[in-house]
Parts: C-alpha cells; sequence; structure tokens
C-alpha cells in the first residue's frame, strides 16, 4: 500500500551557499577526524553525527555539508564539508534571459554510483540570506538489491529569509528488492522561498525488472519557522497491489511530487493547465493543489523523464521569475 494518508489515484493527485581544502574538525571540543571543510577556521558544530566513513557495520557513511551566503552581489559556495563518498563540483553562474547572475548552482556527485543496502548518506545544506541557490545530481540515484539492511538518505534543507533554494535531483529509481528509506526535510525562516522535487522510479520497466520485491519509505516534511507546513509520507512495497490497482498507481512505474512556496492561485491556475495537457495521455495522471503557502503538484507515468521534464518546465512559472536551467540537464 502506498502509504500517503490516501487510499487512491484521485486522492492522491489532488488533496489536490569557497576557498581551500583542509582538513576539518568534527564537533566543539572533539579532536578531528579526517573530513574535509572550506572558508577558514570550522565552525562549532555540535549538532553533526559524527560517523566514520567505513565501519565495522555493512555500507559506506557519507556526510555532505554545504554553506551559502549572498557576498558582493553574488550567492557564494561559502563552507563545503564531507566524509566518505559525497562531494560537490565547481558552482556554476549560468545566465538567462531576464535573470540576474547570481544565482548559484551546484551539482551534488556520489562517487560509487548507486547505493547499497547498509549505506547511509546524509546532506545538510544551508542557503543564507538574501542567497539563491539550485543543486541536482549529474544522473539518476539508484538503489540496488540487497538482502541485508536497508540503504538511508538523509536530506535536511535550511533557507535563511530572502533565500530561495531549489532542490531538483534527477530521478532515483529503486531496483527490484532494494530497501531503502529517504527522508528530506525543510526549515524555512521568515521570508525563505523553495522549490523541490522528488520523482522515483519503481523498478527498470524497459529492461523488464519491475519492483517485484523490496521497499521504499520516503518523508518530505516543510516546516515555516518551526510550524509544520506538510508532512508526506510514503511507502511502496515492491510487487503490491497498489502499484498495479487502478486505485493505486494503475500500472504507472515512475511516480513525482514537486512542493513550492508562495503559491498564487494565478500560479497554480497555470500550473493546472500544464498538468492538464500532460495528462491528455492515457497513461499519464496529474494534479494540483494550494494547501496554505504551498503549491502541490502530483504526476504518474510510465517513465521518470516525463516527470522530470513537466516538473523542470514549471520552475518558472512556480518561481514566478526567470531561472536558469541546471547545464547538466541539458547532457
Amino acid at each position: 500500500m502506498i502509504g500517503l494518508s490516501i487510499g487512491s489515484v484521485i486522492d492522491w493527485l489532488s488533496p489536490i551557499a569557497g576557498a581551500e581544502e583542509r582538513t576539518g574538525v568534527e564537533e566543539a571540543g572533539t579532536a578531528g577526524t579526517a573530513g574535509t571543510a572550506e572558508s577558514g577556521a570550522p565552525a562549532p558544530c555540535p549538532s553533526r553525527i559524527v560517523i566514520p566513513s567505513r565501519s565495522a557495520e555493512v555500507g559506506w557513511r557519507a556526510q555532505l555539508e554545504l554553506g551559502f551566503e549572498l557576498r558582493d552581489g553574488r550567492t557564494r559556495l561559502h563552507r563545503r564539508w564531507h566524509r566518505g563518498p559525497l562531494r560537490v563540483q565547481k558552482p556554476f553562474y549560468p545566465r538567462c534571459p531576464g535573470a540576474g547572475d547570481d544565482f548559484c548552482q551546484v551539482v551534488i556527485l556520489h562517487p560509487p554510483g548507486g547505493v547499497v543496502g547498509g549505506d547511509r548518506l546524509a546532506i545538510d545544506v544551508r542557503a543564507g540570506a538574501g542567497s539563491r541557490v539550485l543543486i541536482t545530481t549529474p544522473g539518476a540515484t539508484k538503489f540496488y538489491r540487497t538482502a541485508g539492511p536497508e540503504a538511508v538518505q538523509s536530506v535536511h534543507l535550511r533557507v535563511a529569509p530572502e533565500a530561495v533554494l531549489e532542490w531538483t535531483p534527477q530521478e532515483t529509481i529503486l531496483f527490484d528488492g532494494s530497501r531503502s528509506r529517504i527522508e528530506t526535510r525543510v526549515q524555512l525562516e521568515a521570508g525563505g522561498r523553495f522549490l523541490g522535487w522528488e520523482i522515483t522510479a519503481l523498478g527498470r520497466p524497459a529492461a523488464q525488472a519491475p519492483f517485484s520485491t523490496g521497499l521504499c519509505r520516503q518523508t518530505f516534511e516543510i516546516e515555516r519557522e518551526g510550524k509544520p507546513l506538510w508532512v508526506d509520507r510514503s511507502e511502496y512495497r515492491g510487487g503490491g497491489e497498489s502499484l498495479e490497482g487502478r486505485w493505486g498507481l494503475a500500472g504507472c512505474a515512475a511516480v513525482g511530487t514537486l512542493v513550492s512556496t508562495g503559491g498564487k492561485e494565478s500560479v497554480l491556475a497555470a500550473a493546472r493547465e500544464a498538468l492538464a495537457a500532460f495528462a491528455r495521455d492515457d497513461h499519464r495522471l496529474a494534479g494540483a493543489t494550494r494547501r496554505g503557502e504551498l503549491l502541490i503538484l502530483r504526476a504518474l507515468a510510465p517513465e521518470t523523464r516525463q516527470i522530470f521534464d513537466l516538473f523542470a518546465g514549471l520552475r518558472e512559472t512556480l518561481l514566478g521569475e526567470p531561472t536558469p536551467a541546471a547545464r547538466i540537464w541539458a547532457t
């Protein structure tokens, strides 16, 4: 059963910021172990969970912390810290008509190329006041089959006043037999803006490898100044009736959710028009709703690329201003 606190497709669709690298210090008052940091002396970070890159447990332990700030009229990646196989490419500053040159884009890399049972990935991003940031990935995140423990990916995004943060990774592919937990938490301060999505492929239909066994639990939470705005919990069970039933995912192998702050009725109307065009195909469904200050879009399709193109094409509409697309999306 897909655990979205709703029991049908109709309900599901429509309730509807660099310097040189060096060894870092883990915590205030703690001797440092191998890590990588930027921006001079590392600030104490008592809340960080300190874990080795490899342990006696199965799987990788990887962490990435990024901090952005607006300085001299441009968003700068002023802090970059990593442990284990998580990295970030040099920031890009692409241009597009009508947009300024202060929009910073970064691509998160996971060199192993996939996530296996027992892996623990943690990503922490802080967008400082007035900064403008887009974060994406170079390709799909793949969760592979496992006979052991589940794999976990945790993403924590913090958005300061008047900052804009886009969390726009490419799709997540759940291989048959994979077991995973994917958590995304967004904390917004007053005036902070956010647009983000989750796009998930259930198995690999093109390779005749459906999601017949396995389990994925997803959590997507957004809060404003400590007050919850939205909490979404999903559960995908390989081979479950809800994957094929018309009351569930209706046989669609790709599912996507996009959430954006600052939703106005005019923006909702424009989004619904685009979703209606998308859903004219007999094998695609889509819907949108407004909940308080949030716009929530849902889509089902045979392929993740169809949903990705839909969501990417709606970014400017939802943000209400010209915004350059990530270069890597065109490769």
